[in-house]
């Protein structure tokens, strides 16, 4: 077992920062093979045949939030898990749109000090549904209307320890519940270093339909459909240091349509019927209704699938303001309204963002950001450190299937296209396509337990194109990224990992000729095999196998400008001859037979001698 029960990989070939490596991949113009181009930008602090198991790496956000969902759900500590909920009786403070829904709970930074976290709510909602059609021998179709105006005060505070059970004291304190309402000079200057406040709002306007009917004891066939636009703008204050406070503004426009059917159990447990508490108060209720909500999760068989579309836009922007300074901390006071009032300046702000679409060449895009950025700064008296825009859009499909208890299994398919634009003209504009795949699996899911097994994978591939006034729309380079995470799995399935990465980089630049064992990785130094014992008979014994408590891999090849030319233009010959390489190790025996049918016809495709 490794230290800390945990192994945390970042295999990056080549090894880049987003911000850094545009300029270097995109100005290449020397003619390099791939496998110069890898040999020569791998990162010269890392050889691949020296890498150790290590609890400490420096990893991208990306990677941290896929570490965050394999562990979400799973049976783990007690303290790590706890965490304080209120309902909506309870009395926080007498501030005018708190709701009164409260959380508190612990999280680890990625420094690992614990932070305490406060989140307290801010909803006003209005909705109709109304049964509009009976469907012989099917049901009701639905149709709901609904539109909300809800948002979070989050407020994270860090602490001293990095363990969670040190800090349970803070975290049953409730004397102290901040919240970043009231907005005021006092409170913001009252800011400790490393003290966050975010206050995200969601104004969301959907409609949907839907039926379902049963088909048989407890089997429910369902299909739906909706639409759902939302503007989702927030704010984020972070006291960097004494004299730093940081104002993040983000506006995001969203708009998905989705398609959605399948086919579910109906069996639950009535709350009545648990029979913990028979006292008819309402606390007993609500923890009866809490108990069976959780069993009843567990207990949901189904088959779903759904397809969606979505667009919208994005704007980041970022300022540096000094809290010790009178008037720029008046400034903001009045920007942000003290109160709830910050969004109307947040739709004041989103019009203006309307007029910059998607299609917007790099001119046009800085001249719809710098009428936001204008507004903004006019008002804050103070210039933007960063601003920047992302327009999006994209299709996903999902399919999802639970078995109660022993397995949950989520699959979806996504492709995306992306512009990214800042206001500093010398990093142009940013094109991204995306295609992935996600595949998350979990067994043994218990009530109030959590899910005692998982194996979670995120393929992703990315076509980024740069833009600039001078040279316009680059080459594309291409880059494939692997995230791979289990939570108690054998070192067979660790080892597995490695073993697939290898088999990939033992054909990077052979050109269709064969292996190389240049690139790859040590598979002993980093999941070590567990030794045999003396005497092991490899027939009668069963092999040792240390289990890991949790682990993740990444993986991550990209491909310059030039190698991307090289794929995409080269002679079918070539594509042949790489395919039969890889083909020979697994179907030797196969390709001996049949190689020789295979040729590439004048129309440079390859064909196959089936009737031979």
């Amino acid at each position: 077992m490794i230290k800390n029960q945990k192994i945390l990989i970042a295999l990056l070939i080549p090894l880049f920062s987003f911000n850094g490596w545009s300029q270097e991949i995109f100005d290449q113009s020397s003619k390099k093979t791939l496998r110069q181009f890898i040999s020569e930008n791998r990162n010269p602090e890392i050889d691949s045949r020296q890498i150790q198991v290590s609890t400490e790496s420096s990893v991208n956000s990306d990677l941290l939030h896929f570490w965050e969902d394999l562990k979400s759900d799973v049976f783990d500590s007690i303290c790590k898990n706890a965490e304080l909920k209120l309902n909506q009786d309870a009395k926080i403070s007498d501030i005018a749109g708190i709701e009164g829904k409260f959380k508190r709970f612990l999280k680890q930074f990625p420094n690992k000090k614990i932070a305490l976290i406060d989140e307290v709510a801010v909803k006003l909602d209005a909705s109709l549904g109304k049964e509009i059609l009976q469907i012989p021998d099917f049901g009701a179709l639905n149709v709901a209307i609904g539109a909300t105006l809800e948002g979070k005060s989050v407020v994270v505070r860090p602490l001293e320890s990095d363990k969670y059970c040190k800090e349970l004291d803070e975290l049953i304190d409730l004397r102290e519940v901040k919240t970043i309402l009231p907005i005021n000079a006092k409170r913001i200057s009252q800011m400790k270093e490393g003290e966050i406040w975010k206050m995200p709002v969601t104004t969301r306007f959907s409609f949907s339909t839907g039926a379902g009917a049963p088909v048989a004891s407890f089997i429910n066939v369902f299909i739906g459909a909706g639409v759902t636009k939302e503007r989702k703008p927030s704010i984020t204050l972070f006291r960097m240091k004494e004299d730093v406070l940081r104002l993040r503004i983000r506006i995001d426009r969203l708009l998905v349509k989705s398609v959605s059917g399948g086919v579910s159990s109906t069996f639950e447990i009535p709350a009545g019927d648990i029979g913990l508490f028979e006292a008819e108060n309402i606390l007993t209720k609500e923890i009866n209704k809490q108990i069976a909500r959780e069993i009843n999760k567990y207990l949901a068989a189904k088959i779903t699938y759904g397809h969606s579309r979505n667009s919208g836009r994005k704007i980041l922007l970022e300022f540096l303001i000094n809290p010790k300074d009178q008037r720029q901390l008046d400034a903001l006071v009045e920007f942000l309204k003290g109160d709830l009032g910050f969004i109307k300046r947040f739709i004041e702000l989103g019009l203006k963002f309307n007029e910059f679409t998607e299609v917007a060449d790099m001119q046009q895009g800085l001249n719809g950001m710098n009428q936001v950025i204008d507004q903004a700064e006019n008002a804050l008296g103070v210039d933007a450190s960063f601003a920047g825009a992302n327009h999006y859009h994209g299709h996903s499909d999902n399919l999802n299937i639970a078995v109660p208890v022993i397995h949950n299994h989520e699959n979806s398919w996504t492709t995306s296209y992306n512009r990214y634009q800042t206001m500093d003209t010398k990093d142009g504009v940013i094109h991204v396509s995306q295609a992935g795949r996600v595949s998350n699996g979990s067994s043994i899911n218990i009530p109030f337990v959590g899910t005692m097994i998982k194996y979670n994978s995120d393929k992703n591939v990315y076509v980024i194109n740069k833009e600039s006034a001078e040279k316009g729309v680059s080459d594309p380079v291409l880059l494939f990224q692997h995230n791979v995470g289990f939570v108690r799995q054998g070192e067979g399935t660790a080892r597995d990992i490695i073993h697939r990465i290898n088999n990939v980089l033992k054909y990077a630049g052979v050109n269709g000729e064969g292996t190389t064992d240049e690139l790859i990785l040590p598979v002993d130094n980093i999941f070590p095999a567990s030794p045999l014992p003396e005497g092991f008979d490899p027939i009668e014994d069963t092999a040792p196998s240390k289990t890991y408590k949790a682990s993740i891999v990444s993986f991550r090849l990209m491909f310059s400008a030039e190698g991307v030319k090289q794929i995409v233009l080269a002679p079918a010959e070539n594509i042949l001859k790489a395919y039969l390489n890889v083909m020979r190790e697994s179907e030797s025996e196969l390709l001996r037979k049949v190689a020789h049918l295979f040729k590439v016809n004048s129309k440079n495709v390859v064909e196959y001698d089936y009737k031979q």
